[in-house]
């Protein structure tokens, strides 16, 4: 497997030792068709459920792959995580927090400055730049650090997700693949907001036929998964860092089914969009309307991103695409990472690491940021969010007649 640090057996080995390391038990469950299994790896304590994770593959991979992601999401939460430390966090005032030259090109940071300059909250260190915790651990809002009120910027909360936050068995692996998922929402927020807000049709198709051998044989199986024809579409931007969606129309008005992915190799990136789609086949249920897209139909542009209507989408011009190449390399994380590096340095975009697993773990979790790049994609999750980084230009001015109310910040009370 590309861009990990040891085989698939070893990592799982590795996994198992730290939950039982940390007192936890793990039950995991396989789901989906026998042909195309999702693992669901549940982690308790005592018997009550810390954590879930769901793995991309089959066999090892598969396995290890929900065993680490069970692992990133009990710990991004953790109280003993490195980030809870007194050295490692500290309350900061949204002006201080925003005038960090790092971060003037994060706009949900510099909003928040805005609309709350008194407002405080815990910060934790990534390098020489403070961020805040709230947008990075989606459960902190529920036991935020002592002097954190929490309410005056509730309504910011919309932006919180683990996008960024990845493990791995050791830090390179892990700010790899936390850099790689933010690249990723960074091609689909922007291809969304294209789409759907600014009106520009278009999609680039990667033909089946054009495929290699092991992908074509993985896009058999996410047809069989979702029941229905399955597109790949190439989504990568400026960046140069492949990122792949794949795509299938749902029946009964249900949100198109999407996986995507992102790595420095193509074939890679290709693999984790539809194997992506298969685990989301896997584990979705058969509800006939989405509740997160019925959330957003005060604006009917997002509501559109959201549901991500196909058929419109393919109606549009279609370009044909080849896969594209995957770069002259070893495929380790480490060369990945100095790759991908390169590649957000050469548009001005740099990477700051927080980690957070406790001192002595066996494994690496690590949240990385990246400020600038696009997570808009969040609402796909049925909040209404506006343009984080560099999707903005995409976004209908106040001078230009648009076709959707926009969503305006809510101010609490």
């Amino acid at each position: 497997m590309p861009f990990r640090s040891v085989p698939a057996e070893r990592a799982l080995a590795t996994a198992s030792a730290e939950i039982d390391r940390l007192g936890l038990t793990a039950r995991a469950e396989v789901l989906g068709p026998p042909a195309s299994p999702t693992m669901r790896v549940t982690l308790c304590r005592d018997g009550a459920r810390v954590a879930v994770g769901a793995g991309k593959g089959a066999g090892p991979q598969g396995a290890a792959s929900a065993y680490f992601e069970a692992l990133e999401r009990y710990v991004m939460s953790a109280r003993d995580n490195r980030r809870w430390t007194a050295d490692a966090t500290g309350l900061l005032p949204a002006s201080v927090v925003a005038g960090q030259s790092a971060l003037e090109s994060d706009l949900v940071v510099q909003r928040w400055a805005a609309e709350f300059p008194d407002s405080v909250a815990a910060c934790a260190s990534y390098g020489g730049v403070r961020y805040p915790t709230f947008l990075t651990d989606p459960r902190y809002y529920r036991w935020p650090a002592a002097g954190d009120d929490v309410r005056p910027y509730r309504s910011l909360l919309r932006y919180s997700s683990s996008l960024g936050t990845a493990a791995g068995v050791d830090l390179a692996e892990a700010v790899y693949h936390g850099l790689c998922e933010l690249i990723e929402h960074d091609g689909l927020g922007q291809a969304l907001l294209r789409w759907y807000v600014a009106g520009v049709p278009g999609v680039d198709l990667v033909p089946v036929e054009d495929l290699p051998d092991g992908l074509r044989a993985l896009h058999a199986e996410a047809v069989r998964a979702a029941g229905a024809p399955v597109h790949l579409l190439d989504v990568t931007t400026d960046l140069d860092v492949p990122v792949y969606l794949a795509v299938s129309a749902a029946a009964g008005g249900e949100s198109t089914r999407l996986g995507a992915g992102a790595s420095l190799w193509a074939t890679d990136a290709a693999s984790r969009a539809l194997g992506e789609l298969i685990q989301v086949c896997a584990l979705s249920s058969s509800a006939a309307a989405s509740p997160a897209v019925q959330r957003l139909a005060t604006w009917p542009a997002l509501q559109r991103c959201a549901s991500m209507p196909l058929d419109d989408l393919l109606a549009g011009p279609v370009r044909t695409v080849p896969l594209r190449g995957d770069a002259a390399g070893d495929g380790s994380p480490g060369w990945g990472l100095e790759q991908v590096r390169r590649s957000l340095a050469r548009h001005g975009i740099g990477h700051h690491v927080c980690e957070v697993t406790p001192v002595g773990s066996p494994i690496a979790v690590a949240t990385t940021i990246a400020p600038g790049l696009e997570r808009f994609s969040l609402v796909r999750h049925g909040v209404p969010v506006i343009p984080t980084g560099r999707g903005w230009h995409l976004w209908p001015s106040p001078d230009r007649a648009t076709t959707t109310t926009r969503p305006r910040p809510v101010r609490t009370r």
